[in-house]
């Protein structure tokens, strides 16, 4: 009994506090650092398998990862790049789609809705899906990155121990953000830029300071694990010029904006794709992917440069000279970061699996170098090489499509060892950024704080606690995402499609609540299109049907929300009588809020004069 006690972590660790939280940062950093090498490990194989023995194709390797792919033994067949991105497709659709949808995409957003809006649970299934899944994408030579699944599995160890550990929400989501930043500082070899990414790639305008400790933490452990097999060295290789002259902040002044319009492009672009293109092929979900890979091949076929990560070749543009036997003349650059961005638009609006953060290194060093080879032709005598212009294009544009330029900057130098270019990176990174405060490509994204679940009781509690639903509501409440519970299957779906409601509150003849219905975990909601008629709304329902009256205040009203996955609640008449008036939501308190302490507020969610409300401890 002794022994087993001894072995049973869930005793010996019962009291969470500030030491304890520490000490379970550095395991789940050894667990993501192991995570990060087996990943890695059959990422290499596989790539090896694909682009090497059976497309024969030679894949130059960054400098710090000089064995990534073997040397082909015989000429490329190069018309396999117009099959294996399909292949993959279907292999990465298979999984994410039958497995775990969450896992689709850049896997950095399901890490950043967990944190904020599922009190840092993750399914356990996600990481190694999303894993498999990534592997397919990029062995198959799809456009991404291996940060989603690395940042996604190692988050995903986070939850689970704090889940294993009987944790309570906001110990969970630091154990989300530790893990997170284990998985990052180890793949790219980057502790500090790891720790950092993971704190700040949640908010656009703030930083999860209360996890920064931890995160730091289990990114040191993770990054020791990690170099201890595969070597501490940098991920790239740069021995350009350092920066020497002021009047070269000019020229990177313009690269930042060059950055940024550039970004507006790929944002848009990836986002645009997805929602009036691959979500609109009238196809069977399956075969979206494959679509995306055929996209994808038919690029990559002329231009094998814009697929997979594309690490290779941003080592050679800071090597100045060609790009895979091409001239590295301004032209060329401006066409490869054009053709990555829907490389990997097509991949990822597709549903194929992986990050975005590696092909965004891509865009932002050929932009770079674009500008920095034309700075040089133009003037010489100011613009003695392009290379630095390289590395800090990489800085920037993540900085501006992520709104992360902290992060960002210090990744950058971590992945290149190029410290001394911290000037003119700071400076195009806060010009971005500047410039692109309005778009980010992740989704899931919050302004700050104060618009994140994992912060409600930092408004202040006397305030809400004294105002009723109805003061703040001035008795008008929801009404759009209410429907009979009598609907049919078919009318019900038709009306999802027009309204873009995914919780629904269920009415009854009567006029009175009879459920709620969260229709993202009905799982395949195709499968139900054969019933028509027979299946009805009330059928449906997986949420039970808790209200609050009128006169309850906010803050049972956000203890509501801060416990359930579920973006409506219900207001009935009285708790005797359950006549539905309609139904509030987390943004109507949000709003409320905000326009009674000191930001104006124009009733649509557009604030008039800007600020945010002060903290109240």
């Amino acid at each position: 009994m002794r022994v087993a006690r001894l072995f049973d972590l869930k005793g010996v660790f019962t009291d969470i506090n500030t030491r304890t939280i520490y000490l379970y940062s550095i395991v789940i950093g050894i667990l993501a650092g192991a995570g990060a090498l087996l990943f890695n490990e059959a990422l290499r194989l596989a790539t090896e398998v694909t682009m090497g023995a059976w497309v024969q194709l030679a894949v130059p390797a960054p400098a710090g990862e000089p064995h990534a792919l073997a040397a082909p033994e015989g000429p490329p067949r190069r018309w396999l790049l117009l099959v294996l991105p399909v292949l993959g497709g279907v292999v990465s659709g298979l999984l994410v789609k039958t497995f775990a949808p969450e896992a689709e995409g850049t896997g950095t957003d399901s890490y950043i809705d967990a944190f904020h809006n599922k009190g840092g649970t993750m399914r356990r299934r996600v990481p190694l899906v999303k894993a498999l899944a990534t592997i397919a994408t990029l062995a198959s030579g799809g456009s991404a990155g291996k940060e989603g699944p690395t940042a996604q599995t190692g988050a995903g160890i986070g939850s689970l121990v704090g889940h294993y550990l009987e944790m309570g929400a906001r110990a969970r989501r630091t154990m989300l953000v530790a893990g997170c930043a284990g998985g990052l500082g180890a793949i790219f070899r980057a502790p500090l830029g790891g720790a950092l990414t993971a704190v700040e790639v949640l908010y656009k305008e703030d930083l999860e300071t209360d996890a920064l400790m931890p995160a730091i933490l289990s990114s040191v452990t993770a990054y020791t694990v990690f170099c201890s097999v595969n070597g501490f060295h940098h991920v790239f290789a740069f021995g350009g010029a350092p920066f020497h002259s002021p009047i070269q902040l000019l020229f990177y002044l313009v690269l930042g904006l060059v950055c940024s319009a550039a970004g507006y492009l790929y944002v848009r672009f990836m986002h645009g794709s997805k929602k009036h293109f691959f979500d609109r092929l009238p196809v069977n979900r399956y075969l979206v992917p494959p679509i995306g890979g055929l996209m994808v091949g038919l690029v990559g076929f002329f231009f094998p440069q814009v697929m997979g990560q594309g690490f290779g070749y941003v080592q050679q543009v800071l090597a100045g000279g060609t790009v895979d036997g091409m001239n590295a003349t301004a032209g060329v650059l401006l066409l490869l970061a054009v053709l990555k961005i829907a490389t990997t638009s097509f991949t990822i609006s597709s549903g194929g699996s992986g990050g975005v953060f590696a092909p965004s290194l891509f865009i932002g060093a050929m932009l770079g170098g674009f500008v920095g080879t034309l700075s040089h032709e133009l003037f010489p005598d100011l613009v003695p090489d392009a290379a630095p212009y390289a590395v800090v294009g990489m800085g920037a544009f993540f900085a501006g499509v992520a709104n992360a330029p902290i992060a960002s900057l210090l990744m950058v130098c971590e992945l290149t060892g190029a410290y001394e270019l911290l000037p003119p990176l700071m400076l195009v990174a806060t010009v971005a950024l500047i410039t692109s405060r309005r778009w980010s490509i992740y989704t899931m994204q919050v302004d700050n704080k104060f618009y994140s679940r994992a912060h409600l009781w930092e408004m202040n509690p006397n305030v809400l606690r004294r105002v009723t639903i109805r003061e703040a509501m001035r008795g008008v409440y929801g009404r759009v995402a209410i429907v009979r519970d009598d609907l049919p299957w078919s009318a019900l779906e038709s009306w999802v499609r027009d309204t873009g409601q995914s919780d629904l509150v269920l009415q009854n003849e009567r006029g009175e609540l009879s459920g709620l219905v969260a229709l993202r975990d009905l799982g395949d909601r195709e499968d139900m299109d054969h019933v028509g008629a027979l299946v009805v709304a009330h059928d449906l329902v997986n949420r039970p049907a808790i209200a609050l009256t009128p006169d309850d205040n906010l803050i049972q009203a956000l203890e509501y929300f801060g416990d359930r996955e579920f973006d409506k609640l219900p207001i009935v008449e009285t708790q005797g009588r359950k006549r539905l008036l309609g139904y509030v939501q987390y943004r109507d308190i949000l709003r409320f809020y905000r326009r009674e302490h000191g930001t104006v507020d124009a009733g649509d969610g557009t604030d008039l004069i800007p600020g945010r409300p002060a903290r109240v401890d």
